[in-house]
């Protein structure tokens, strides 16, 4: 009696064995499905926003494109207002149930406003083409700096793209990044993307961020008089009064960009009339603005357009952003950032 129920203890002993790693293993393996089961959701996920991303682009793109083409690629009022500021179009881009919108934060001096559109890049500065001095009157403007600070600020951003060596007030930039902690060398030639502007000296994240909206490496150098803003034109050396006069003028009379009353400029050498017959000017108002176009600063159309995108899945809250120029002349994307 006593070793049959010795062995019975044991068979029970075994199977609490063979049970205990029989459990083990299933949830062992379970933990391995349900991780896999993770993954795949979060490829799907990441392959659907993907797709919206370029869905919500190329839309934009194309859209750009038919509007450009139905004008035999002149800037418009028609266009002005579909491609700046149109909700209807740009501010819910479907994909199966995820939705993206296009749209950026308009600045109007110390106001900000989400506007469903694309960005003019043409209505900025190009840090390529740009010269000392309106660089300086830029920087001085919109981060408040004094003229000496903006000085040294514009001479450091203009010699990152200089071939060779160049001084800047005090050193010798060479000197400058290969001393530094993690030195680099300076690039001794054209911007390529708008980021490197933080590896200047003098730059940081905080300047960035409000520098972004008035410069590009995009266009020809010209700026887009229908577009460009308060800043860019005070920049470009005309007076803020002359420059209320124009933004006056171009806004029609709900003063807001984008809009159906928009007056569009369409020849540069008729500016200062065209500025005259919807508010006076006077001669020396009329000559600054012959000045600028004689210098050849001037444009009243644009081919360069950033495309911020922002989608969000219907299975996720977390959204994601995309920024993209798109050409509208080559008729392609000519830069792309995921965020």
């Amino acid at each position: 009696m006593r070793s049959r129920h010795a062995r019975r203890g044991m068979v029970l002993v075994y199977a609490l064995w063979v049970l205990g790693i029989l459990t083990i293993l299933a949830v062992s393996v379970a933990a391995g499905i349900r991780q896999k089961i993770f993954l795949v959701a979060r490829l799907d996920e990441r392959s659907r926003m993907t797709y919206l991303m370029e869905a919500a682009v190329k839309k934009t793109a194309g859209y750009i494109h038919q509007q450009m083409e139905e004008t035999s690629f002149t800037f418009t009022p028609s266009v002005k207002m579909n491609l700046l500021n149109n909700a209807n179009e740009l501010s819910s881009i479907k994909l199966g149930q995820d939705t993206a919108g296009v749209g950026y934060v308009a600045v109007d001096g110390d106001n900000t406003s989400l506007r469903w559109g694309v960005v003019d890049e043409e209505s900025k500065l190009n840090l390529n083409r740009i010269d000392q001095g309106t660089l300086m009157n830029l920087l001085a403007n919109v981060l408040s700096l004094k003229d000496e600070d903006a000085d040294k600020l514009a001479v450091a951003l203009l010699d990152w793209r200089q071939y060779g060596e160049g001084e800047v007030t005090g050193f010798f930039s060479d000197d400058y990044y290969t001393n530094l902690q993690w030195p680099y060398p300076k690039k001794s030639a054209y911007y390529e993307t708008l980021d490197e502007i933080l590896l200047v000296k003098g730059m940081d994240k905080q300047r960035y961020d409000k520098l972004i909206n008035f410069v590009t490496i995009y266009g020809d150098g010209t700026v887009n008089i229908n577009t460009a803003s308060k800043e860019v034109l005070e920049a470009l050396g005309l007076a803020d009064t002359l420059v209320d006069k124009i933004l006056m003028a171009r806004r029609g009379k709900d003063g807001i960009d984008g809009t159906a009353d928009d007056n569009v400029f369409l020849r540069t050498y008729e500016i200062a009339v065209d500025v005259n017959s919807i508010v006076p000017l006077t001669l020396p108002e009329a000559r600054a603005i012959d000045y600028l176009n004689a210098k050849g600063v001037l444009t009243t159309n644009s081919f360069y357009y950033t495309i911020e995108a922002t989608g969000r899945l219907a299975s996720r809250a977390a959204p994601r952003s995309v920024r993209a120029v798109y050409s509208s002349r080559d008729d392609k994307i000519v830069y792309w950032k995921e965020r």
